[in-house]
């Protein structure tokens, strides 16, 4: 696997509970995305990877003011200068149509076996 340092990064891929009150995490290599579906690109679907959770969190706070929020506007700035940049997206998603999509999650690696 070629090294992107800080940039890939081993991320909980799944979590196994069991009745006994174990449990077993799996990591896997991943990294952060950002993808966005709106008015533009006619259905286009755009990913974008970051390095960090809260890197794409920021930027899809930030991308999600630019697309305009109406009405939830200023309580969208509130929430961005204070951080809160989950909020935001969870505003945007909340006041656009369902064909839209701005959500932030890892995205796992998959290498072709030799």
């Amino acid at each position: 696997m070629t090294e992107f340092p800080g940039f890939i990064k081993q991320q909980v891929a799944s979590r196994l509970h069991r009745p006994d009150g174990t449990t077993e995490t799996t990591r896997a290599p991943a990294v952060w995305t950002l993808a966005h579906r709106g008015y533009s690109g006619s259905g286009r679907l755009d990913v974008w990877a970051y390095a960090t959770k809260r890197e794409a969190l920021r930027e899809g706070a930030e991308l999600a003011i630019s697309c305009g929020l109406d009405e939830k506007e200023e309580q969208a700035r509130r929430h961005y200068e204070a951080g809160r940049y989950q909020k935001v997206l969870d505003l945007y998603e909340e006041t656009h149509p369902e064909t839209h999509l701005l959500r932030v999650q890892a995205a796992f690696l998959q290498f072709p076996a030799c």
